[in-house]
Order: C-alpha cells, then structure tokens, then sequence
C-alpha cells in the first residue's frame, strides 16, 4: 500500500522541527510528544509484525522510548526551557518585591 505524500511530508516536518527543538531544548515536552506520536504511526503502518527485531522496527522502537523518556522528564537543566524558566521565575520575584 503506498503512502500518502502528505503523510510522509508531515512525518517530515514534525521528525525535521522536533528535533531541533529537542536539541536545544525548546518546548522538548510538546517536541517530543508530537516525536512520539510519529514513531507510533510509523510503527504501527511500517513494522506490523509484533517483535519488532523480526520486522525491521527497532529502530522506530528504540527512538519511541527515547522520546518516552523526554517527554516524562523534560529537558533538563541545561536547555532553553530551563533558561526560560529561570528569566520567568526572576521576573515574578522582581514583581513581588517591588509590589511588597
């Protein structure tokens, strides 16, 4: 059964701007959840066998659990994110002594 180009421009598009969003660590809890929706759909339309060391899937398996992983933990503390964070949490205590 071929694919829709569409599907495939799409798969595309996410797996491209997700992972340079995880790279630097942007917004990597929304990156890595639209990731792991993608390796889903490409595992379950390209490797439909169950194992997926019988079907060719293991490396759609290996990259679902690492976006698993992301998506649970976050960034960490050397990302944009963290950074974003940090300037978010020094602008709340600024208003907050200037307002006591």
């Amino acid at each position: 059964m071929p694919l829709d180009i569409n599907l495939l421009f799409a798969a595309g598009v996410v797996e491209l701007a997700g992972g340079v969003l995880i790279l630097i660590g942007l917004w990597t809890h929304l990156a890595s959840l639209l990731a792991l929706i993608t390796m889903t759909m490409a595992y379950l339309i390209a490797h439909l066998a169950w194992f997926p060391a019988l079907n060719g899937g293991e490396m759609a398996a290996l990259y679902w659990a690492a976006f698993l992983v992301l998506f649970t933990f976050g960034a960490g503390p050397y990302s944009a994110d963290a950074w974003l964070e940090l300037r978010r949490q020094e602008k709340r205590q600024k208003k907050m002594e200037e307002s006591a």
